[in-house]
Parts: structure tokens; C-alpha cells; sequence
């Protein structure tokens, strides 16, 4: 119960985040705009899962992956995948990933949520922190999603990452002292989409195929 009402707040906090990101007239709005205009499209998530992907065949991957060991599940309806970070850590350190997708309403993928924290996390243990977690993140997300560094964003009196590429949004929060959540989502779907920003129109009639 605990976890699903911190899943909630986060949802809360989200939503909120977001309009905020839309009301901006920017540097991040004319990032938006420069990427939207692209023909190319970014849809590739984890593991073959990518926007628009179906439930069954989400579930279809993830049993694969835990039949070949890969990941096992995790708290709630999250799987769990541990990290060996050795690129931005010597010695090694793992970091344990909690995904879940979010669907919309006909159930394809249109974004992915992440969980990140250092097993056998404690309070007293410095580099342990969330704020030090997110710097390592951060570097091992640019891996993974090939483009655009992270800016920053200054909204609600903070700045948050948010990395861009095509039609992809990744974005890096605080969620406690523990905690760093990683929201990415396609700004192609309609939940997403800026208002009052152009798309390139092939990547749009892509979109609705």
C-alpha cells in the first residue's frame, strides 16, 4: 500500500512537473521544436521494448528475459534488472533498475518508468545519497540513449535533467534521499504532445500507423 501511495505522489508531482515544461518559452521549448521537426523517429526503450509496443508482447519479452536470467521481478508489477556499473564507477557498483511501461488506452507503450538505488542503501553512507546516484545515472542514460546530453530545466524552483531526442523525452528526478526516477516518454503521443509545436508530418503519419 506504502509503495503504491509513493507511486501516486510521484505520478502527482509528474503531471504537475510536465505543464510546467509546456508553459516554458524556453531553451528546452526550442529543443522541443528543432527535435519535433526531425524525420527521424526514437522509440527504443529496453531490452526490444519501444513505443508502441503491446501489453502481450511486453509480457511476452519479460518472460523471456527472466527465463534467461536477466532480470527477475520486482516490487509490485516492476521488473527488476541490477546494473554493474563500471563506466562511471571503479571499483564496479551495482545499481538495482525497477521498469514498469505506462499504456494508454488501446495498451501500447507510451512511456517507460524507472526506478534506480543502490542495494544496501544507508542513510549515513555519502555517495549512497540520491544526489550522487543521479550524477552516475545520468552518465550511464547518455550511454544508453545515444544524442543529445541533459540540460537542465528550471521549473517549480529546481532544476531538473531532461534530455531530448526526436520524439524521446527523458527525465531525471529527486524522488527521496534514496530514490531517482527516470520518466521517458514519446512526445509524439497525444498525452504528450506540446501544444502550439510543430511535428515533422512524417513522423507524425508514422505515428498513426
Amino acid at each position: 500500500m506504502m509503495k503504491n501511495l509513493k507511486y501516486i505522489k510521484s505520478i502527482s508531482v509528474l503531471i504537475v512537473f510536465v505543464a510546467a515544461l509546456v508553459s516554458c518559452d524556453s531553451d528546452y521549448t526550442k529543443l522541443v521544436k528543432s527535435e519535433l521537426s526531425k524525420s527521424q523517429r526514437e522509440d527504443s526503450l529496453l531490452f526490444n521494448i519501444k513505443f508502441g509496443t503491446t501489453r502481450e508482447d511486453y509480457y511476452g519479452i519479460c518472460f523471456d528475459l527472466n527465463k534467461k536470467r536477466l532480470v527477475t521481478q520486482g516490487v509490485g508489477f516492476s521488473v527488476q534488472y541490477i546494473i554493474k556499473d563500471s563506466l562511471t564507477q571503479v571499483p564496479p557498483r551495482d545499481i538495482t533498475m525497477y521498469f514498469y511501461p505506462s499504456f494508454d488506452s488501446t495498451d501500447v507503450v507510451k512511456g517507460m518508468d524507472m526506478e534506480f538505488v543502490y542495494p544496501g542503501w544507508n542513510s549515513s553512507i555519502r555517495e549512497l545519497q540520491s544526489d550522487s546516484l543521479r550524477a552516475h545515472v545520468m552518465k550511464i542514460l547518455e550511454r544508453w540513449y545515444k544524442g543529445n546530453n541533459f540540460m537542465n530545466v528550471n521549473t517549480n524552483e529546481r532544476d531538473t535533467p531532461v534530455k531530448i531526442d526526436a520524439n524521446r523525452r527523458i527525465m531525471v528526478l529527486l524522488e527521496d534521499e534514496q530514490r531517482v526516477l527516470v520518466h521517458i516518454q514519446d512526445l509524439l503521443h497525444p498525452e504528450y504532445r506540446h501544444k502550439g509545436v510543430s511535428i515533422n508530418k512524417d513522423m507524425e503519419r508514422e505515428q498513426g500507423e
